[in-house]
């Protein structure tokens, strides 16, 4: 099959012999029709013995030339054989067998057969070195196209995974608070969470399912991303995940079936009590995707998206806050997420207006509250994903803001959890 890079020219695939059957006929019928044609021409003289130009010496020297040396060669003995029978049948007038006439054509056919088998050896060994370059090249332009569609794939997978934890979480909050307000953990809610994090974790087929007595229930599917399939309760995936309470792979299993066909990931939803509400259930997902930050990143997206839609509406900005502190400082101990608390204390008038200019200059995932602490007016400022180094920098961009406070910043890995937990009861 020609390829379309090789339009207009002629293949010709040398490991295929030719067929030596049409040399033979084509020679034999050349051949006769030279023989008949002499006759045909000059009766008297057919083979022109006697002067002029010997024209049936044409048979042999095209078969050479067509053909090669043995059917010039087999055309002129064929001749010779013609010119002794019509010599002895007196058809050819002549005194005696013309041996330099035979001679002369046995040698025109030699050398045209010779000439021509000569020039067919090298043709061979070019059309050899052609079909070689020519499957290189076939070979070469497959690689290419194969290369050119994965780095376009990488490019894509690229694209889609540029996405850091702190955009994620920047915008998982707005597309929750979309949900017409109810931030429950309800099916149309849990519907756009699994749907937000197959965006960013590249998942092609998950499902959350609910939890009944410290159960997976097979039966309550509240969400579900691509094709539906069938749920194992006794799947190692999802009862290692249900027990440990945290994230379960079925790369990080010590013990794996790989005759059956179980789940890649499992992930409990539990808030930021610890309370399972839900696990999510990773069927299938790219290749490139299945790896240990990739199902980090889900696993934090969805307990922050649980977090929201749990503790979106608390009651009081500290409760909302404590909330988000205890989910901080569970991706700190499970994930070694960085977080920074900043502590600022003054008076009442500078508090108030503190917190009022901090508000709107503050990230969109941190948190700010205002308490009381021995009569005294207190703002607490929580800045996820960010070291105390990037936390002093951003309080030197605020530095007109914060002048007339004290401050006290504190690494999530210095704080005491029970300090900030007892603010609620301030």
């Amino acid at each position: 099959m020609k390829k379309p890079w090789l339009e207009g020219i002629e293949i010709i695939d040398v490991n295929t012999p030719e067929s030596a059957w049409g040399g033979w006929l084509e020679t034999f019928v050349l051949t006769a029709i030279v023989i008949a044609a002499s006759f045909f021409t000059q009766q008297h003289d057919p083979f022109r013995l006697g002067g002029g130009f010997p024209w049936p010496v044409l048979a042999p020297l095209l078969a050479g030339l067509r053909y090669g040396f043995v059917y010039g060669f087999v055309s002129a003995l064929l001749i010779l054989a013609t010119l002794g029978v019509a010599i002895n049948q007196q058809w050819q007038m002549s005194t005696g067998f013309p041996l330099p006439w035979a001679i002369g054509t046995v040698v025109v056919a030699m050398v045209a057969g010779e000439f021509r088998d000569m020039w067919g050896r090298r043709l061979h060994r070019l059309e050899g070195a052609y079909q070689y370059r020519a499957e290189r090249l076939e070979e070469f332009t497959r690689s290419y196209q194969l290369l050119r569609l994965s780095h376009d794939r990488l490019e894509q997978t690229v694209a889609n995974s540029g996405f850091s934890l702190r955009e994620g979480i920047m915008r998982l909050q707005p597309a929750l608070d979309a949900m017409n307000g109810a931030n429950m953990l309800d099916e149309s809610s849990l519907q756009r969470l699994i749907e937000f994090i197959a965006e960013y974790g590249a998942l092609t087929q998950a499902c959350i399912i609910g939890i009944t007595a410290d159960r997976i229930d097979t039966g309550r599917v509240l969400a579900c991303i691509g094709d539906r399939f069938p749920i194992d309760s006794s799947d190692p995936v999802a009862k290692s995940a249900l027990e440990s309470g945290e994230l379960a792979a079925v790369n990080l299993l010590k013990e794996y079936a790989l005759d059956q066909d179980q789940l890649l990931a499992a992930i409990p939803l539990a808030d930021s009590t610890g309370e399972i509400h839900a696990m999510l259930l990773v069927k299938s997902m790219p290749f490139f995707a299945f790896h240990e930050n990739n199902l980090r990143l889900i696993a934090v997206l969805a307990a922050h998206g649980v977090d929201h839609l749990r503790f979106g509406t608390a009651s009081s900005s500290v409760a909302r806050f404590i909330a988000s502190f205890e989910r901080v400082y569970q991706d700190f101990l499970r994930f070694s997420l960085d977080a920074t608390l900043l502590k600022l204390s003054g008076s009442s008038a500078d508090i108030t207006s503190v917190y009022g200019k901090l508000r709107s200059s503050v990230r969109a995932i941190d948190l700010i509250c205002m308490t009381h602490d021995k009569d005294q007016s207190v703002i607490w400022l929580l800045l996820p994903l960010t070291d105390t180094a990037n936390a002093r920098v951003w309080m030197q961009r605020v530095d007109d803001v914060l002048s007339s406070v004290a401050s006290e910043l504190v690494a999530i890995s210095d704080i005491d959890p029970q300090k900030v937990r007892s603010l609620e009861l301030r």
